[in-house]
């Protein structure tokens, strides 16, 4: 008895399951976009792209697509749109059953602003430019003076990066200056002195001995003393008053 039981049961499960699967796909089928949400799905610090111009770009670019039967939405097209956007990192279009178009966004994150000439961008943690935004200005390390003499801008990602990853040097690093042969200068926020950092050459120990300075090796009385702190010299800190 109970192994017909089981028989009947597995016989129910093969002929519903297909049955109510097909009137999902019909129905799915006919639902059309009546509407698009669109989301920032990163840190709330950057608000490069709001949602509504999100949806405003989408609505642009693909003016028919509300009311438009979904499965006829190409999905991965407008994922790739929008990635074309400089401020854009990521996207994810899907829609949902009930009409619903999602558009959802991951901002790219810049780690300094390069003030250039007469020109001024972002760069990111990969190395790519980002321009300005009229509508937000990001918080990071400012960069400025001979850019173009660096070795290679990843020297200067490179040196940023590091900097943001540390919270001590994150709050203390306000500004990087590049000096005529191409080296570091570092400016800090708290004391009267500069950096000279020289080039992102053996950069961890460079920072491993500052901090040690900072910590350990000055008091609070002599962050204003010194007018230059120079790490350029393999295993030294050479501190100078004028």
């Amino acid at each position: 008895m109970k192994r017909w039981r089981n028989i009947v049961g597995l016989i129910f499960v093969a002929v519903y399951f297909p049955i109510i699967f097909s009137f999902i796909g019909v129905d799915k089928g006919d639902v059309v976009c009546g509407e698009i949400v669109s989301a920032i799905q990163d840190s709330v610090e950057n608000r490069f792209i709001t949602p509504d111009e999100i949806k405003a770009i989408a609505l642009d670019k693909y003016p028919g697509v509300l009311g438009r039967e979904l499965h006829s939405v190409n999905c991965n097209d407008m994922e790739a749109f929008f990635r074309k956007h400089p401020a854009i990192e990521g996207c994810e279009v899907y829609y949902t059953y009930g009409g619903t178009l999602h558009i959802d966004v991951w901002q790219r994150e810049p780690i300094v602003r390069v003030f250039e000439g007469n020109s001024s961008y972002y760069l990111d943690a990969d190395g790519k430019k980002m321009p300005l935004f009229k509508n937000h200005a990001a918080h990071a390390l400012v960069a400025a003076g001979y850019v173009k003499r660096l070795p290679s801008i990843n020297d200067l990602v490179t040196l940023s990066s590091l900097i943001n990853e540390d919270q001590f040097w994150k709050a203390q690093i306000e500004q990087v200056y590049i000096d005529k042969k191409g080296e570091f200068v570092l400016v800090p926020r708290v004391g009267d002195h500069l950096i000279e950092f020289g080039s992102i050459e053996d950069s961890d120990v460079k920072f491993r001995n500052l901090k040690a300075l900072y910590k350990t090796g000055w008091d609070a009385r002599e962050w204003n003393l010194y007018k230059k702190v120079n790490l350029k010299f393999k295993g030294q800190v050479v501190c100078t008053k004028g």
